[in-house]
């Protein structure tokens, strides 16, 4: 098929990559950026569904082997630290596509690792003591007994399926940002725009500020950078959100 449409395309000045062009029939599937779009047949008819990609998911698991390496030996408390961002990273790229199978599995791959480590951490130690002493229920809640929790400062590891999956809802044609009874409606598509991009600790303070800079009072998202600033009050000083421009 591609020999065939060369000649085609050449003629009318269109340069295709034999490496990187490929044409495909949409039920046999393709890859792009990590995920993989293909069409299924289902009983309500055939139906195209976005997945993480295989290549995408062994990236994620080779990042995570590579971090228990790298950690061997380390206390429970520095490989949270490090694996909560990897895990939410990737959670929530992911979370906006068909993912709930794919963070089920990512889960039962961590919890095979986090049982490695810790069996080589406590070589001399039962299952029972390891089990006691560092699995518990989520601080957030539920009846989960298997969540990795350090000992000492109690800090946990994030499971991926709690990244809540959420489609991307595209804006209606006439929606436009410079419509002044659409102000609401922006502010809020901004908000979870905010949220998709930024840590869990940046969220909570965006939450507690209305998602509003501390300094000039306007929405977070008005394209300026947004850093984390300690400002001075009367009690003493507080961690607030604020455009970097708005720092004097």
């Amino acid at each position: 098929m591609y020999q065939k449409l060369t000649p085609y395309l050449q003629k009318r000045g269109i340069r295709l990559s034999a490496d990187k062009t490929r044409i495909t029939h949409i039920e046999s599937g393709f890859d792009f950026l990590g995920f993989s779009l293909r069409q299924y047949k289902t009983e309500q008819g055939n139906k195209l569904l976005i997945k993480p990609s295989k290549d995408s998911i062994r990236k994620a698991k080779s990042k995570i082997k590579d971090t228990f390496a790298v950690m061997r030996g380390r206390p429970v408390k520095e490989i949270i630290r490090v694996l909560n961002p990897i895990i939410r990273g990737y959670g929530q790229y992911w979370k906006h596509v068909v993912s709930k199978k794919t963070f089920s599995y990512m889960d039962n791959y961590l919890f095979l690792k986090v049982r490695k480590h810790l069996k080589q951490l406590h070589p001399r130690k039962s299952w029972k003591w390891i089990r006691k002493r560092y699995f518990k229920k989520p601080h957030h809640g539920g009846n989960d007994k298997w969540i990795l929790t350090c000992p000492i400062t109690n800090i946990q590891l994030m499971k991926m399926s709690w990244v809540k999956i959420e489609r991307h809802v595209m804006v209606a044609y006439k929606n436009s940002p410079d419509d002044p009874s659409l102000r609401d409606y922006w502010e809020k598509r901004d908000r979870k725009v905010f949220n998709h991009e930024n840590t869990l600790d940046r969220m909570k303070l965006a939450r507690k500020q209305g998602y509003r800079c501390a300094l000039c009072k306007h929405t977070l998202q008005n394209g300026e950078t947004v850093t984390v600033r300690n400002l001075e009050v009367t009690t003493g000083k507080v961690t607030k959100l604020v455009h970097v421009p708005c720092i004097k």
